[in-house]
């Protein structure tokens, strides 16, 4: 298994103040939704890319379905399942998800197997992609909080 990877974040008490007022009075899943869970999908756009361009594509599958046709990205807020996965925290608030359809075929090609070398895709396809992904969620952060505040003001909620 490849070695974690550790990306520090700096700044995120003023962002935490602004989701927190955000919310006040207001049910925290559905700001969550509209604001953090939107800019998780759209950042994981470009290890969307990396994944499809790296999958491993057979010519001779008699069923044309490839692994990268069943590739996907996914942003939610995460289930109590998820909170068991080592990788996600009890104070995430939304995760970004990239997968494939689980297969045999798919988990010996990420991670190999006893008779098969391991050829990931979507752990490069990540890895090479945290710097986009960060910029991205920032973007995009920048621009949903400020118009799910003016979108609430106007529906006076706010």
């Amino acid at each position: 298994m490849a070695d974690k990877i550790t990306v520090e974040l700096e700044g995120f008490a003023d962002f935490e103040q602004q989701i927190k007022a955000l919310a006040e009075g207001y049910r925290s899943d559905l700001v969550a939704r509209n604001t953090l869970v939107k800019a998780c999908k759209t950042a994981m756009i470009p290890v969307l890319n990396s994944s499809y361009s790296l999958a491993n594509y057979d010519e001779n599958n008699v069923d044309n379905i490839h692994m990268r046709d069943t590739l996907r990205i996914d942003a939610r807020i995460p289930s109590e399942k998820d909170k068991m996965s080592e990788y996600v925290n009890d104070t995430d608030s939304a995760i970004g998800v990239m997968s494939v359809k689980k297969s045999a075929v798919s988990l010996a090609n990420e991670f190999g197997t006893a008779k098969m070398a391991a050829k990931p895709f979507l752990i490069p396809a990540l890895e090479s992609n945290i710097k986009n992904v960060t910029d991205a969620l920032k973007y995009e952060l920048s621009f949903l909080i400020p118009e799910y505040a003016r979108k609430l003001r106007k529906r006076g909620i706010k």
